[in-house]
C-alpha cells in the first residue's frame, strides 16, 4: 500500500471515532441516562452537567480513537506483510 492510502485509512478512522461516535451516543442513549452520567461527570453538580458530559464524551472518543488508529495499524501492517510474501 502506497503511504496515502495508508494516511487515509487513519483519517478515516479518527474521523469515525471523534465525530461519528459521540453523535451515535447522544442520539440513541435515552435522556435519563445522560442525565445520571452528566451528574456522575460533574462530580455532584460542582461543573456543569452539559459541559462535564460533552468533556466525557470528548476524552473518551480520544482515547478510543487512539486504541482504533492503534489497531488499525496493526492490521495494516499484517496486511502488508502478507502482500510481501505472496510476491
Amino acid at each position: 500500500m502506497k503511504e496515502s492510502r495508508k494516511t487515509l485509512i487513519y483519517v478515516t478512522a479518527a474521523i469515525i471515532s471523534f465525530l461519528i461516535i459521540p453523535e451515535i451516543i447522544l442520539r440513541k442513549v435515552p435522556n435519563d441516562n445522560l442525565a445520571r452520567l452528566s451528574d456522575f461527570t460533574s462530580l455532584g453538580g460542582l461543573f456543569s452537567p452539559f459541559l462535564s458530559s460533552m468533556v466525557f464524551f470528548a476524552v473518551s472518543s480520544i482515547l478510543f480513537g487512539i486504541l482504533v488508529v492503534y489497531v488499525v495499524g496493526k492490521i495494516y501492517r499484517a496486511l502488508r506483510a502478507l502482500t510481501r510474501e505472496k510476491h
